[in-house]
């Protein structure tokens, strides 16, 4: 057995046994990588709201954009049956937000949302699509990045698919560059 593979198993041995402790609660940031590995298995569409990540930026100048959606939606080719690495990434963003609704929704009362590392997450994601990021040759945003970006903020909202209902769930502050 090579290294790697030792650490690996190792890993996830300690992972194995932390969560027989707390029977299925993952908390703090070490614990946080184990659901890189699984996808997040509640499924919002056609049957309740689904969390959608908003995002405006300010550029220098002072003016706020308006708010866009970043929501992976990328085109089906045949050769995404073997190689996807776009739309991988386009959906582990998502699953991302997709955690950060549930972590909202398991929050303690009186704790700061901040303080988590899906927020902190989110909170980086936002700012690259502002800034112009793309998953693999397709654009996170529709529209044109903002330019010299100096603030920016992000919400969390749960919507009905076509945009029929939505409620926001968080709105961060505004975050500078």
């Amino acid at each position: 057995m090579d290294l790697t593979t030792a650490l690996i198993v190792a890993y996830f041995a300690l992972l194995a046994v932390s969560l027989r402790k707390r029977w299925g609660t993952i908390e703090g940031p070490w614990l946080f990588f184990f659901r890189a590995f699984f996808p997040n298995w509640k499924f919002y569409h056609g049957i309740n709201h689904a969390p959608r990540l908003y995002v405006r930026g300010q550029s220098e100048s002072g003016g706020w954009t308006d708010w866009r959606l970043i929501y992976p939606r990328l085109p089906l080719r045949g050769l995404h049956l073997f190689h996807n690495p776009a739309v991988n990434l386009a959906l582990t963003h998502q699953n991302l937000v997709d955690h950060l609704a549930n972590d909202i929704n398991d929050l303690p009362d009186g704790a700061d949302i901040q303080h988590k590392v899906t927020y902190q997450l989110v909170s980086r994601l936002a700012r690259q699509a502002l800034e112009g990021g793309q998953w693999g040759d397709h654009p996170m945003m529709a529209q044109e990045p903002v330019r010299d970006l100096y603030a920016f903020q992000f919400e969390l909202r749960m919507e009905l698919p076509g945009g029929q209902s939505s409620q926001l769930m968080l709105r961060s502050p505004e975050l500078r560059t």
